[in-house]
């Protein structure tokens, strides 16, 4: 596992494994004193945030992102993201307009290392080109 903070645009066109969730707080940039601020509650101009430990380092995700990622491998209305790996690509832009995007890995190899990798997801009870019955989505 690496040690510190990651951010998500050094993970573009790479493959990150989450190890564990430590939950979410809010947080604020604050220009004027150059650092960020960090809530337990929410405060006006703060954003929800979740903290990821992977194996490239910490992240901190976006609500949106993190829902991204567990809908990326729900099944049944469950999903656990501990242990999954993840691709990561973004839309090439940069600064505000960066948009990121995330695809579970599925079926991964075992990859030999130094036996801090965390174990895979046994994800074959999971059959992706299983058809869809419409008529059972209540919307």
């Amino acid at each position: 596992m690496a040690d510190g903070f990651t951010k998500l645009s050094n993970l573009v066109n790479d493959t990150f494994t989450v190890l564990e969730v430590k939950g979410y707080g809010y947080k604020k940039w604050d220009a004027e004193s150059h650092k960020m601020l960090f809530s337990r509650d929410f405060e006006k101009g703060y954003r929800k945030v979740y903290t990821v430990v992977t194996d490239k380092g910490t992240l901190d995700l976006g609500a949106t992102q993190f829902g991204t990622l567990l809908e990326g491998i729900s099944k049944n209305g469950k999903a656990d993201i501990i242990d999954w790996s993840f691709t990561v690509k973004s839309n090439g832009k940069t600064g505000m307009d960066i948009r990121y995007f995330f695809n579970p890995v599925w079926n991964k190899p075992v990859q030999e290392g130094n036996g801090n990798s965390a174990p895979l997801p046994d994800n074959s009870n999971i059959d992706v080109n299983e058809e869809i019955d419409l008529s059972e989505i209540p919307f």
